[in-house]
């Protein structure tokens, strides 16, 4: 394998690999990026066996070939090398050697045919949608869901396609986050799988401002392709709750409120909070809202803010770290939260198709 190539470039294609390579594995080949030059670009490789992510950049290939080289040394030297043009060469002994305007380095590696083969998933059937509008579904769903590995099903973000539509839906148990958007190209056929935490992860990391994303369903297995970058997952085995079933019908008591306002005053009276008095008390009044902790060992505060409230007046008790997560993703400048009841779920529905489902907690201040 003979190919140069851009210092930059190449970092940039590491660095979009190199997240998923374990920390530690009993197979050495995991800790390797594999290295394939074919026609006029550098492909680069990483999995850990559950998550793979292939990545393609620019370069001269003057022999193609492939070798797999350790991750964490590759890394490292190009992050220290200035941004120079490299030329790349992997020799049969399994040696590859960069050499760059005033260095020449050599690293060993291991044969391409030890590292494992990623699935080949097609996009024959694949939904279409923007990377931005995949991007926001990630950030107002993805903070809702479990990190118990003991309901291990929780810990992942449900996907449903249907109908010419993307739905994410994530649920700890204690609250859950739904967004649905219009997909650019359908799907041919209805998917419902669980996709894990890890992979949403990386994925999120990996959307930026490229047109669009395909997603393809196989098996036990979803791919995204983002033009010169895929990353491929197995997908979480087992049945997700059925989401629809704990929506509540829409009430008619809301609290209208600027989402700023309610924001800063959740994070400031959460301060008050402890592990053992985790929630922070809201006494709902026609024309505001109170929120106020009292702590023991802690002190206690409350705050006014003006707010809009069209039912009767009752006190209700929330874990603060759930609002804020919430109200942190939100747009719009004015929040209407359904609130029917002292002992109900706390509902917040917007006109784009988001809906947030909170529980309420023991009021014990």
């Amino acid at each position: 394998m003979k190919t140069i190539l851009s210092r930059d470039v190449l970092l940039k294609g590491i660095q979009n690999i190199y997240p998923v390579i374990p920390n530690k594995s009993t197979l050495p080949i995991l800790s390797h990026i594999l290295l394939e030059a074919k026609k006029d670009s550098l492909f680069l490789v990483g999995t850990d066996l559950e998550i793979g992510i292939s990545c393609s950049i620019l370069a001269e290939v003057q022999e193609e070939g492939a070798i797999a080289v350790p991750a964490k040394r590759l890394f490292e030297l190009v992050k220290e090398l200035p941004n120079t043009s490299l030329h790349i060469h992997a020799k049969k002994n399994q040696q590859i050697t960069l050499e760059s305007e005033k260095g020449l380095f050599k690293i060993s590696g291991l044969p391409k045919e030890e590292f494992p083969r990623l699935p080949r998933v097609e996009n024959q059937d694949a939904l279409v949608i923007d990377q931005r509008v995949l991007e926001a579904m990630f950030s107002q769903t993805a903070f809702a869901a479990s990190h118990d590995e003991s309901r291990y099903i929780l810990t992942g973000i449900l996907f449903v396609s249907k109908g010419g539509w993307l739905r994410l839906v994530a649920t700890d148990g204690r609250r859950l986050a739904s967004v649905a958007r219009e997909a650019r190209t359908p799907t041919k056929t209805d998917h419902q799988v669980v996709v894990p935490a890890k992979a949403i992860q990386e994925l999120h990391r990996l959307l930026g401002d490229g047109p669009s994303v395909k997603i393809s369903i196989k098996e036990n297995q979803i791919a995204f392709d983002l033009g010169n970058i895929q990353l491929i997952s197995r997908l979480i085995e087992g049945k997700f709750p059925n989401y629809e079933q704990v929506i509540p019908a829409e009430s008619p008591q809301k609290l209208a409120v600027s989402r700023e306002n309610l924001l800063l005053v959740t994070k400031r009276i959460g301060l008050w909070t402890t592990i053992d008095s985790p929630s922070i008390r809201f006494d709902l009044r026609p024309t505001n809202i109170v929120v106020s902790k009292q702590t023991p060992e802690v002190g206690e505060a409350h705050e006014e803010i003006p707010a809009t409230y069209n039912g009767s007046e009752f006190s209700i008790g929330f874990n603060p770290a759930y609002l804020v997560d919430v109200l942190k993703t939100l747009p719009d400048e004015s929040v209407e939260m359904e609130l029917p009841g002292p002992d109900r779920p706390g509902v917040i529905r917007t006109k784009d198709h988001y809906l947030y489902i909170v529980l309420p907690m023991q009021l014990n201040s």
